[in-house]
């Protein structure tokens, strides 16, 4: 699989800090010119913990994924984006599927295209956000 860019892991990094235990979860909202970010660890497989990064807007009632990307943090902390959900699109795309929480099958061509959409939209939320782009790594 492909990880992130280096510069999109520091950012990464800043977002998932903190966020250790299944459920545990944030949200930044830095500047009000742009949709907040929320992150939240949904979990584990054999790699290492899940993080969802998304956007929401509220249409009609409902919150909407403006997107939503779920990240696997691997064991040597490099992260690799697995799905992608884009509501106003109608667009679930998952690259990785588990069986029991084991990695069954890769879907290589739509995670390479996860991972360098992830590598823009992480700089995006570096700069809209005012993140440093320094995280731990």
């Amino acid at each position: 699989m492909i990880k992130v860019s280096n510069p999109a892991k520091k950012v990464m990094d800043q977002l998932t800090q903190g966020l250790e235990a299944p459920g545990a979860h944030r949200k930044i909202d830095n500047s009000p010119g742009f949709m907040a970010v929320h992150i939240e660890n949904v979990g584990s497989c054999e790699l290492g913990p899940m993080f969802s990064v998304a956007h929401y807007y509220e249409q009609n009632g409902d919150l909407m994924k403006d997107p939503d990307m779920v990240f696997i943090r691997s064991q040597d902390g490099d992260y690799y984006p697995i799905e992608f959900q884009q509501d106003n699109l109608a667009l679930y795309q998952c690259a990785v599927e588990f069986d029991q929480g084991e990695i069954r099958r890769v879907n290589n061509k739509l995670q390479n295209d996860l991972a360098n959409f992830a590598n823009s939209w992480m700089k995006n939320i570096r700069e809209q956000q005012g993140l440093n782009g320094e995280g731990k790594g």
